[in-house]
């Protein structure tokens, strides 16, 4: 007789591996004890199943187990280990939705055991929607509206898009369409992937990509087309399976007619990720604002704050002293604020720093210090598209101070190129004007709009510096951006040119002598280097060579022991790649990924946050 243990460790919360757990408790087979190490804590939790056996017993649970608990994005370790005595307990564990949902018992929109019955257009039972499935009960989630749909009437869905080209699915709150929506802002496009078979025809995608979009939690992910695609133009597509029974089914229908992807518009809530330092993190939680439904609510084991509630940039957040957590712990909650209920008002000026430290003590929360007194020797990378871009170091008494902040760039590209042909970059400026006309006039023309001191404002301008705009009108700051990012992720050379970033002194802080940065860019394409790859790859590279070198630079001053990184611009890839290679062989990166890179981890984070701007105004 052996005693064996199954684990799943997870960075955070999966219901659907909790409610696993506990239906294992039916397992009449064997004796069967279950658990959740760290279960509410901030960072990994692990998931395990126990049981005494002999080998054939264990071999049967071992399939049972591998085939019932699906890939879930949090997922970073499995495994089988030998147990002397059980831990587990025969208690039901809590099973927390992290999804809105109107049933509080679904835990999934559908699961191993009923997508083969109505998701399979061989199986007797295709499209029937309301499958009453006893593993996830997904069924529970469909409105009746949804419920009353017929497999005829989701093939006359189909042939209405196929005729039309357009699709409003009002039962899912989103549109389908063959072509491109209208898109004035150049927000990225949006897919649904109906035939995972030709993934690899269409995209470029790595073997994590491709098992997150598999997932229970059916993310979006970011992805670049194939080379000169020609049904694909933009540089990045945000992409996604069938993600509800109603899309599941229309997008196997698609699929029979030979279309592999269409067009997605609309409130689909999916949850869109970004891959740092070797997992996924989640960029921000759907503010979902819809009283009928429940809202997603998040419980931790959290010390005691400065404050114990706020309502912050669309979140509020609670905390409690609570008798069964450990000393100076106490319960805090976090959900998405309804659009009824008020916040509060947030307004930021230069030298604010308020939102970066709100973000530090949320990555802190992942395990690094256990009374608020405990967070010092740290520094925080955050990366906004929303609000500025900054380093805030925290030292060995807990003080906070602004180390970098990124400039406000001009919001026009005629006062962007006065400014580099007013500063000692002018004879690059105008040997560029000079050798590649048509994308100085591209340059002229460019509009940033919203904020500007973010890295996608530089993006921008830097694409039209090296050519990265082909077509005749200059495009939205966002498609140069995105253009930008796809042209570095295409690069896989050895060797790049080294960017300049060089620092301002401030009264407060330090900021980016931007003029310096785009004129050593201007000089290595006058220069001769055609390849825009190289080139978009080298900013990514040489500015993680430089935060690196600022993080050494204030390692000697304070002495840091943690990095964290936060913000929504953590989206590029590239740039995270190559920052955990310069960073990660000296710091310990810190990620929270129980909570959003930007969302969720502001408004818990403000609870630890001395700045009085916090007070409601």
């Amino acid at each position: 007789m052996k005693h064996i243990r199954f684990e799943f460790t997870c960075s955070r919360q999966v219901p659907l591996y909790a409610h696993l757990c506990n239906q294992y408790l039916n397992y009449d087979a064997l004796n069967i004890s279950i658990g959740c190490d760290n279960q509410n804590d901030f960072g990994p939790q692990t998931y395990f199943i126990e049981a005494q056996g002999e080998q054939i017993q264990l071999e049967q649970l071992a399939d049972a187990i591998a085939a019932d608990f699906l890939i879930s994005v949090w997922l970073v370790d499995s495994g089988i280990k030998v147990i002397d005595e059980p831990q587990g307990q025969r208690t039901l564990l809590e099973v927390v939705p992290t999804e809105a949902t109107q049933a509080d018992q679904s835990v999934a929109a559908f699961c191993q055991q009923c997508y083969p019955l109505f998701g399979d257009n061989q199986a007797a039972q295709f499209g029937k929607l309301d499958l009453a499935c006893a593993c996830c009960h997904g069924e529970m989630r469909l409105t009746d509206a949804q419920k009353a749909l017929t497999l005829s009437d989701l093939k006359a869905m189909v042939t209405m898009l196929i005729n039309h080209g357009t699709l409003d699915l009002s039962s899912e709150g989103v549109q389908l369409s063959l072509e491109p929506f209208a898109n004035p802002t150049g927000m990225r496009p949006q897919l649904l992937i109906c035939n995972p078979n030709t993934l690899n025809a269409h995209f470029c995608l790595k073997d994590h990509q491709v098992f997150a979009l598999s997932s229970i939690e059916k993310p979006l992910i970011c992805v670049r087309p194939t080379q000169d695609h020609q049904k694909l133009p933009a540089p990045l597509y945000d992409i996604c399976f069938g993600y509800s029974r109603v899309v599941l089914v229309l997008s196997e229908i698609l699929r029979q007619k030979g279309i592999d992807w269409v067009y997605l518009e609309g409130q689909h809530h999916r949850p869109a990720l970004a891959w740092i330092d070797g997992a996924w993190a989640q960029l921000s939680s759907q503010t979902l604002g819809n009283t009928q439904q429940s809202q997603a609510i998040k419980h931790f084991h959290a010390p005691e704050p400065l404050r114990e509630d706020i309502r912050f940039l669309g979140f509020k957040t609670n905390w409690q002293a609570h008798k069964k957590t450990r000393s100076h712990q106490g319960l805090l909650t976090v959900q998405p604020l309804s659009s009824l209920e008020s916040q509060t008002v947030y307004e930021t000026d230069e030298e604010d720093h308020t939102l970066a430290d709100a973000a530090l003590f949320a990555a802190l929360l992942n395990g690094k210090f256990t009374t608020h007194k405990q967070a010092k020797h740290a520094a925080v990378i955050y990366l906004s598209q929303e609000h500025t871009g900054q380093i805030v170091t925290c030292d060995n008494k807990g003080e906070t101070s602004l180390f970098f902040a990124l400039p406000e760039l001009p919001d026009n590209g005629y006062d962007i190129f006065h400014k580099l042909d007013s500063s000692p970059q002018k004879a690059v400026a105008q040997k560029f004007k000079s050798l590649f006309p048509d994308d100085y006039l591209k340059l002229l023309s460019l509009k940033l709009h919203g904020r500007r001191d973010n890295l996608q404002s530089l993006w921008a301008i830097a694409a039209i510096l090296i050519g990265l705009n082909p077509q005749e009108e200059t495009q939205t700051q966002e498609y140069l951006s995105d253009a930008l990012l796809a042209a570095a992720m295409r690069y896989h050379g050895a060797n790049a040119p080294r960017i300049d970033y060089p620092l301002t002194k401030g009264e407060a802080h330090r900021s980016l002598n931007w003029c310096k940065t785009l004129g050593t860019l201007l000089s290595f394409r006058v220069a001769g280097h055609s390849d825009p790859s190289q080139l978009a790859f080298a900013m990514q590279d040489s500015l993680a060579d430089y935060l690196a070198n600022w993080l050494e630079h204030i390692d000697l001053n304070i002495g840091v022991h943690n990095i964290a990184f936060a913000g929504n611009e953590l989206a590029n890839e590239t740039l995270c790649r190559r920052i955990s290679l310069r960073l990660g062989k000296n710091f310990p990166l810190v990620v929270n990924r129980s909570l959003d890179l930007e969302g969720d981890n502001l408004a818990v984070g403000a609870l630890y946050v001395k700045q009085r701007q916090l007070n409601a105004q």
